[in-house]
């Protein structure tokens, strides 16, 4: 089988791909993104697919995998954003209360002006890292070994660490 026939293969699955999501949530709108996401992974990585029969069971790998990362990244926001209130709280503050984001825009720039001093492959797997991709995800995403994307994030992170260092002063 050509990766064209397997591309309109894979393509013409959408209509099931939409009753496997349907497992996962029952929101229209993530419904709908996880079979887009679904597709546009599996065309990405078509040359991964091995002449296997299980088209399906191939496909339904990906979407699962996507719907748990998805998941985990919502679940680490909704941690980060519930410590920051706990925090809010712990000072005296009671809801509702405004927050001032000149601040943090300020920081969220020096933070993105830091990573833009990174090389753009050790700022793609720093950025792949931060998003909840697993190492392994993104070595086999790279063509990498595993080791290599821990030592390029360690160093990374020590990169950012320096560039940051005077909010850690502050504190």
């Amino acid at each position: 089988m050509t990766s064209i026939q397997l591309q309109q293969q894979i393509e013409q699955s959408k209509s099931i791909l939409t009753q496997f999501a349907k497992k996962f949530t029952k929101d229209p709108d993530d419904i709908q993104d996880l079979v887009q996401d679904t597709l546009v992974k599996s065309i990405k990585h078509i040359d991964e697919y091995e002449n296997n029969p299980k088209l399906l069971s191939w496909l339904y790998v990906i979407m699962k995998n996507l719907f748990i990362n998805q998941y985990r990244r919502n679940q680490n926001r909704v941690t980060y954003e519930n410590a920051q209130m706990c925090e809010v709280r712990d000072m005296g503050c009671s809801e509702p209360f405004s927050r001032n984001n000149s601040e943090g825009k300020f920081t969220m720039d020096d933070i993105e002006s830091a990573i833009k001093k990174l090389s753009p492959e050790s700022s793609e797997i720093f950025n792949m890292h931060i998003e909840g991709y697993k190492y392994k995800e993104i070595a086999a995403y790279f063509n990498m070994p595993e080791g290599t994307v821990k030592t390029r994030i360690h160093h990374a992170r020590k990169f950012l660490q320096a560039q940051l260092s005077s909010y850690k002063k502050a504190s």
